[in-house]
Order: structure tokens, then sequence, then C-alpha cells
């Protein structure tokens, strides 16, 4: 089991963050997304203080390329703090694990030494999404845009040492960014409760947090309200703890392939796949009735949470209802159908496909992107 961030979580916990720095002026590199908007308080309540803080954009998904330019300008901070999306944390990571040991991202990150913990630099994670659950996880996603594939680092030195998880910065998102999130973290739970690699741990933290993350998932878009979102936070939270100790699975397997093919976002990605992955993975799985116990658990929570609205189909709610709230389907987020049997190919040789539920053959794969198409 593996958890060694300290978690602060609850309404107003990022008002802690100058509490938890040191009393004379810290060298801080503060990485945020490209509006700045959610990170606003909490880089002006640093500034404040009157901490010495030199400030990181991330407009996107960190690449190869934007990571290395932001070394290269790093100078020698006491401390990296990520304020923003799981994109913004995993910058946030890669910058604190591979400044603390000198090193910049090769082209092939197999040559890559191993990022042991760090001695030197303290990183704090403030989600301002409800999501990957990045705050507590040991990897970074990088895109390579030279193997046309997002790759993750991965190490001790890429935990954070402390997370403030703060369910009122998630409220600033816009209502397509909760979306997506909010699914990529249902998808995680999901995933990770019927992963092959799961533990006891990793069931015990998603078992309970699949109902809940669905029903948050429903209100923090139709009725927010504080408790909704506490939920969703709790969810991503539980969902980055999960994976850190099991796996996820198909979904995540494709969703790592289709964003680097087609650069479009994890977390509409992952939501639009999952719902043809759990009916792939319950076909696939009747010859392991405990599997197959742990995707009816999921099912049924999907039911409780959005009523179907065609007999025999338990998915048919959920389905209805991302496709009510506009979520992109594949081929309005730049797929195009003589692809699809390529990028299910590499699909299934995916990390994450490795740990999926069931073993699945290539059609199975295909038959999930078409379906998502």
């Amino acid at each position: 089991m593996s958890c060694p961030t300290a978690v602060h979580f609850g309404a107003g916990r990022a008002a802690d963050l100058p509490g938890l720095l040191p009393d004379a002026p810290a060298r801080i590199l503060f990485v945020q997304g490209a509006s700045g908007q959610a990170a606003a308080g909490v880089l002006a309540a640093l500034r404040g203080a009157g901490h010495d803080v030199t400030l990181v954009c991330c407009p996107g998904e960190p690449s190869v390329e934007t990571v290395n330019a932001a070394l290269a300008k790093l100078g020698h901070p006491t401390h990296v703090i990520a304020c923003g999306g799981g994109a913004v944390l995993d910058m946030g990571k890669a910058l604190a694990a591979l400044a603390e040991h000198g090193l910049t991202l090769p082209a092939d990150f197999a040559t890559l030494p191993p990022l042991t913990a760090r001695q030197n630099i303290r990183l704090i994670a403030l989600p301002t999404t409800a999501g990957t659950g990045a705050e507590v996880t040991a990897n970074a996603v990088i895109d390579v845009p030279a193997m046309g594939a997002k790759i993750s680092i991965r190490g001790a030195a890429l935990i954070p040492d402390i997370a403030l998880v703060d369910p009122e910065l998630a409220q600033t998102a816009p209502v397509s960014v909760a979306l997506a999130s909010g699914l990529d973290a249902v998808t995680q739970v999901i995933e990770s409760y019927t992963s092959s690699a799961a533990t006891p741990f990793s069931m015990a933290l998603c078992r309970p947090a699949i109902p809940l993350g669905l029903v948050a998932l429903r209100q923090v878009i139709e009725t927010p309200d504080t408790k909704a979102w506490e939920n969703m936070c709790w969810t991503s939270l539980f969902s980055g703890l999960a994976l850190a100790n099991s796996g996820l699975g198909a979904a995540h397997g494709l969703a790592s392939v289709l964003g680097a093919q087609l650069g479009a976002p994890h977390g509409a990605l992952c939501g639009r796949l999952l719902i043809p992955t759990l009916r792939v993975n319950h076909e696939y799985s009747r010859e392991d009735p405990e599997v197959q116990d742990r995707i009816a658990y999921c099912l049924q929570a999907v039911v409780d949470a959005f009523a179907p609205v065609r007999t025999n189909d338990r998915l048919s709610g959920f389905e209805a209802w991302v496709n009510a709230k506009g979520l992109p389907r594949l081929s309005d987020l730049g797929l195009s159908e003589d692809r699809i049997t390529a990028l299910a190919e590499l699909g299934s040789k995916a990390s994450s496909s490795q740990k999926n539920a069931v073993p699945l053959p290539v059609r199975a794969y295909e038959a999930i992107l078409r379906s998502a198409f």
C-alpha cells in the first residue's frame, strides 16, 4: 500500500498553505493553468506573505518540450507548488522531480535514472478540478509528439509531500471541464475496482466511491452545492489513491493512445469510452464470476444514479445523460473511422490495458472505439 502524501481535505483548506511554508521567504516555483483564475487567490497569498515566487503557466498537457523549457528557466527553488487541473499538477510534479536530480527529459524515457525521493525541494499540490487524483500519485503523464504517444514518468520524486484538496477551488471550473473531469474520476474508480491488479486496499477505496461519484457527478452538473462538490473531490482523491495501488483498464489504455494521436482532452475521452468498455468487459467476464460480480456492482451503481431509458440496457440512462450534457463523441474529437483498427491495436498494447478487468482481444478494443465513435 502506498499513501505517502499528507492530505488536507475540506472547504477552505487552500488557506492553510502559507502556514505550511517556512517563515523565511521561500523560493517558490508556482505552476498554474493558462488563465490562472482558480489559482489567483493562492498566488496572491504567497506573494502577500513575502515569498519569492516564479510563475510557470501550463496551458495544456505537459510535453517534453514544455517541461524542458521550464527547467531551463528554473533557478533553484525550495518549493514547487502546483495549483490547477491534472495537467498542471503533472507539470509541477515533473519539474520538482527532474530539478531535484538535475535532469531534463530525454527523447527516450527508458534512459532516465531512477527518480528517487526528493530531499531538497518540497512539492505541494492543490487540485482545481475533481478528476485525476494526481495530487497523490507517483507519476506524471508527458506528451511525446515524436512518438505520437503520452508516456508516464514514475518515481518517488513525483509524489507530492502535501496535497490541499479544497472543493471550493474545484467549483471554479467551467461546466464542460467539470463534466470531463468528473467522468475521469468515475472512470478511474470503476477501472481500479475492476482491474485485474486490484487489491483489497484499492477495492475498499473504490467500492463506496463508485456510487458516491456517480451521484455527485450528476449533482455538480445539474444542481451543484457544497456537499456535491465535496463528494466529487473525495471520489477524485480516492481514484488517485486507488490507481496508485492497483491499475486501470481498457478505457484508460485507449484514452492514452487517442489523447496523443488526436490531442483530445483526457477526461472527455475517458467519459466517452467508459460505457462501451463496461459493456465489453461484462461480456468477456462471463467465465470469471468474481470479476463479473465486481462489474455487476458498477452497473447497478450506474442504474441507481441514471435510470435506464431502454429495456435490457442498464447503461442506457447514463449514456443518454452524457449525450444530453454535450459530451463529444470520438468523431467530434477528431477520430476518423479509417483509423479505428490501427488505434485499437495500439490501445490493446497500452500499459493501462494490461491491467484491464479481463484480457480482451483486439477486436474488442475495436468494438469499444466503434461504439464511442
